[in-house]
């Protein structure tokens, strides 16, 4: 059973708009997410909060680097109809994912993300600093 979709390599020049919307809804889910475990800590002491917070570790890790690494796309990828593969056009690897999503980070601060806008826009196959490492595209889903 394939879980992942099947790539349009070549869109990966296409696909920007919708990037940084897939982004921004991704970014509302998780502060859903980590709104609600917070008011829930808050709401329960400080012990809770504790274990809220490391639910809350636990949850980004799986949002973003396991879902990317095991099917591709996290849940505003997929709505946007993107897909995360190898340059190559093979399937993203959990190793891959984890290397991209790290390497946010340098995509995103201290420039509100203005680093991997710049970054898309200037290279070749359209890749922010963490696709370049990962050796990663984002392109449509057949």
């Amino acid at each position: 059973m394939k879980k992942h979709p099947e790539p349009r390599l070549g869109t990966n020049g296409d696909v920007i708009g919708q990037r940084i919307l897939a982004f921004l809804l991704d970014s509302l889910i998780m502060g859903v997410v980590f709104g609600l475990l917070f008011g829930i800590g808050t709401a329960l002491g400080d012990a809770a909060m504790l274990l809220l917070l490391l639910v809350a570790f636990a949850v980004s890790i799986v949002y973003g680097f396991l879902l990317e690494g095991i099917y591709g796309y996290t849940p505003g990828k997929y709505l946007l109809g993107l897909v995360v593969v190898k340059s190559d056009g093979s399937e993203c690897t959990i190793g891959a994912s984890v290397l991209r999503n790290l390497l946010w980070v340098i995509d995103s601060l201290p420039t509100f993300n203005l680093i991997a806008m710049a970054m898309i826009l200037l290279t070749d196959d359209n890749q922010r600093v963490g696709d370049l490492v990962a050796d990663t595209i984002v392109v449509e889903q057949r």
